[in-house]
């Protein structure tokens, strides 16, 4: 059989282990491996016949080292004191190696993007050398703990495998074939870091209205991905504030005792006040990677299911006009009062886009730019390779970026909107 050296390393002083594996496997395809690791000389074999081959197999592992490590063998004429002594040399078992290859396995860390395979091979390998230092872990330990080597954007993956994994065992083939998958299914849906599915909601647009699946949904969706996450409302982890009970017993209660005025008013026979609730319905797609967040307060969503402006300080507006002006519905079913309507003006570089009739929420987290309003106003939307940007004819009016799976754009506030709009740079929706 003839060996393929092609693949062979020279042995360097720090890739001992490697080339340990590979310098096996050619001696025993050459039939040099006797000299290394019998201890007798075969019968077949005449003292003067096993010297020289014990000459020729030091020759040949000679042929795979470096010039560094040639100095310490370069005498050696028994081919298994050579390789003794190259054990001796860069695998001796002192307590040192071993804490440098616990510590070594401990910081080993996965990163997003790379190989998988590669990552797989560096943990297999920390591994076989802890085991030829007689440092072995049951095989349910190497599962678990290559699972802890993955980030947290992995966490998904880890709590589906972990509840899935037969009678609660993960072993080590079962992580690395689960891993492997998983990379070849995050490649195949274009995405190397999230593991998450953007889930949206639209009252009024589900198939299954019914309430036992409703709450199977929120429940399943809230236990494994938002165990560490804090609402922003109540402030109690382990849901967001999407699914918050409080919120909704409160929004409620709020709901009957605006009805409940509108009743009296009405009962009252003042003819001089008119009531008129207007209801906006919006729909803002929450990513789970930017939940509680701190953002910039000059930080901007662009919404295409926006149906209106929404801005969540008073101090943004140019000018104001409180009052009462209706409500906005929000995806999680609830209502939150609009305090005020006016423009914005967002400065951008050397250009500076009005916002007119922005509605002022203040319960509210984000401020929203609606795409559908600008598209109405004859503005052109265009985003890809993780840039967003408004265009009017040829002109670049506003820009943005992808920040985890939403486009965001940071404009400074400018308070000269009256001064400003007739100015050749000022763009108007």
């Amino acid at each position: 059989m003839e060996a393929n050296t092609s693949r062979m390393v020279n042995l360097n002083g720090s890739n001992y282990h490697v080339w340990k594996g590979k310098m096996e496997d050619l001696l025993y395809v050459k039939d040099y491996y006797l000299p290394v690791f019998s201890t007798e000389k075969p019968e077949n074999k005449t003292d003067a016949e096993w010297t020289i081959l014990h000459r020729q197999v030091c020759g040949y592992i000679r042929q795979w080292v470096d010039d560094n490590v040639l100095n310490h063998i370069c005498e050696e004429t028994h081919a298994r004191t050579l390789w003794n002594k190259l054990e001796q040399l860069y695998a001796r078992k002192t307590g040192n190696n071993k804490l440098f290859l616990i510590k070594q396995m401990m910081r080993l860390k996965y990163t997003d993007g790379s190989p998988v395979t590669d990552h797989l091979n560096v943990f297999q390998g920390i591994i076989n050398q802890l085991a030829g230092m007689g440092i072995k872990f049951e095989d349910e330990i190497q599962g678990l703990w290559l699972l802890g080597t993955l980030p947290d954007t992995w966490e998904t993956f880890r709590t589906s495998l972990s509840n899935s994994a037969p009678d609660g065992v993960i072993t080590m083939e079962l992580a690395k074939g689960s891993i492997l998958n998983e990379e070849m299914r995050r490649k195949s849906q274009g995405s190397s870091s999230h593991s998450d599915v953007l889930v949206t909601e639209r009252q009024g647009r589900s198939k299954s209205r019914g309430p036992s699946n409703r709450g199977n949904h929120r429940s399943s969706s809230s236990k494994g991905k938002f165990a560490d996450v804090e609402c922003y409302h109540c402030h109690k982890k382990g849901h967001t504030m999407k699914f918050c009970r409080q919120l909704k017993k409160e929004n409620k209660k709020k709901n009957y005792n605006n009805q409940k005025n509108k009743h009296k008013k009405d009962d009252d026979g003042d003819d001089s006040t008119e009531v008129n609730t207007t209801t906006d319905e919006f729909f803002v797609c929450s990513d789970y990677d930017m939940v509680n967040l701190a953002h910039d307060d000059s930080s901007w969503i662009l919404d295409s299911g926006a149906t209106c402006h929404v801005a969540t300080r008073k101090e943004y507006f140019s000018s104001y006009t409180p009052g009462d002006f209706g409500v906005v519905r929000m995806s999680n079913t609830g209502l939150s009062r609009i305090a005020g309507i006016e423009d914005i003006c967002l400065k951008f570089d050397t250009l500076e886009l009005v916002l007119h009739n922005v509605k002022h929420v203040p319960d509210m987290r984000l401020n929203i730019i609606s795409t559908g309003l600008l598209d109405e106003d004859g503005y052109h939307n265009s985003s890809g390779n993780g840039l967003w940007k408004v265009t009017l004819g040829s002109l670049i009016v506003a820009r943005g970026k992808r920040e985890s799976k939403l486009y965001m754009t940071h404009p400074k506030i400018s308070k000269s909107i009256v001064n400003a709009i007739d100015n050749d740079d000022m763009t108007e929706l």
